[in-house]
């Protein structure tokens, strides 16, 4: 199947979702409908959903296929040494072993424990690491890493409505096609010659960086001579709330490059309503997702119709969700997105930030994996303190690809005065 195909079953689908999704919103409401109906619907959503993530994997999977970005592997052995790093990081041996190299303080290029720490030297090898750098670290084994995404999916993270890409390069770049606008040109009989639209393929390079983050935390000898488990779930939460924290920054800045225009209360549903219905290509705006704070859904949350029945209607898909015009609403905290204030004047009020849009599309969160993770009972406060210090270090970067794929509002509720 072609991108084209794929991109043609996905906005179809798209339109079946929202179609099901708002037919759906109404027989909940009605008290009188049947329940069996009710949950065959949310389980016919519930796959089609799942069908929906399944095309998209596909369409970038054999998007980046298409443009060589995927790193095939040069030889079976390549494979085979992908295979042994995954065997590695996940073996006891190596959780015990970093564990240990946690416990001495030990990092490649100062290790006094070398000979026990042999697998830990091996999976660099293999992942193109360099033992004798002093900045370096050894990668963290798979319960680690575990933990830190099962941690990161709990604490809701703006990442998972973005494409999210792993580069094994700090820069780069990517090629973009723009949408052709015209058809194909009618041919008036047989052996006519094809002219053309005169309409010529549009391509943009699309280039990105990756900037370095590390933080650190402190771990108590009691702790560090703990059980593994218990070590490495201490580990995990610290830097899964970090690197959340860090992504959210990352992507909050891709998406302050949208312009915003400010609307009043009174109108605040209209301008939501035109960005998906006019401002937003509809094969997009099928797929939209409406990302508000804590204010703003508050304002969204308090919104009737005619009838006085709330405008946010459950998320079947999602039992903690909610949904405005089929599309899910995304809920972060005042503290990731803060609502802009004014204090004086005739615009005193609160001004919400609420962005509209496939975020997929919009722009892409690139990350060089995986992490890497080393210690010290000497530097810092650790020998005074006598502590070990861990350190964790992640390369990321984003890039906006379709500025037209995403809106930016901002709903004015005037001070009360």
């Amino acid at each position: 199947m072609t991108l084209a195909e794929l991109m043609n079953e996905i906005n179809a689908l798209g339109r079946s979702i929202h179609t099901a999704a708002d037919r759906l919103m109404v027989d909940a409401a009605d008290n009188t409908h049947d329940m069996q109906d009710i949950e065959r619907q949310q389980n016919a959503l519930r796959d089609m959903n799942s069908r929906m993530a399944a095309l998209r994997l596909a369409y970038t999977t054999q998007e980046d296929a298409e443009r060589g970005n995927l790193t095939t592997p040069q030889s079976s052995i390549n494979q085979a040494q992908e295979r042994n790093l995954h065997d590695m990081l996940k073996s006891r041996e190596y959780a015990n072993a970093f564990a240990h190299a946690i416990r001495t303080g030990a990092k490649p290029g100062r290790d006094l424990y070398a000979d026990k720490h042999k697998v830990l030297y091996d999976a660099l090898t293999i992942a193109g690491g360099d033992p004798a750098g002093e900045d370096g670290g050894f990668l963290v084994p798979e319960d680690i890493d575990y933990n830190i995404r099962e941690y990161i999916r709990a604490l809701d993270p703006l990442e998972e409505l973005f494409n999210v890409e792993s580069t094994t390069s700090n820069s780069g770049w990517r090629v973009v096609a723009t949408d052709p606008t015209k058809g194909m040109t009618k041919l008036t009989g047989e052996g006519t010659e094809i002219t053309g639209s005169g309409e010529e393929p549009n391509f943009k390079k699309v280039t990105f960086t990756l900037d370095t983050y590390g933080d650190w935390l402190q771990v108590s000898n009691e702790l560090a001579n703990d059980e593994v488990a218990n070590l490495f779930n201490y580990i995990s939460r610290f830097y899964a709330r970090k690197y959340v924290i860090t992504t959210n920054d990352i992507l909050k800045t891709q998406l302050e490059k949208l312009t915003a225009s400010t609307t009043d209360t009174t109108s605040a549903l209209s301008v939501i309503k035109t960005a998906l219905n006019v401002e937003l290509d509809p094969a997009i705006s099928v797929l939209s997702t409406i990302i508000v704070n804590q204010d703003g859904y508050n304002y969204l949350d308090a919104l009737t119709d005619a009838n006085g029945r709330p405008m946010l209607m459950p998320d079947p898909t999602n039992a903690t969700g909610t949904m405005l015009k089929g599309r899910p609403v995304k809920v972060v905290s005042n503290a990731v997105m803060p609502t802009r204030e004014v204090t004086s004047g005739a615009s005193a009020g609160l001004y919400c930030p609420i962005y509209i849009g496939d975020f997929r599309q919009y722009a892409t969160l690139f990350q060089r994996q995986p992490l890497e993770l080393t210690s010290t009972d000497v530097g810092g406060t650790a020998f005074r303190t006598n502590s070990i210090e861990t350190r964790c270090i992640a390369r990321m970067g984003a890039t906006v690809f379709d500025s037209a794929a995403a809106v930016r509002k901002e709903i004015y509720i005037p001070a009360i005065t």
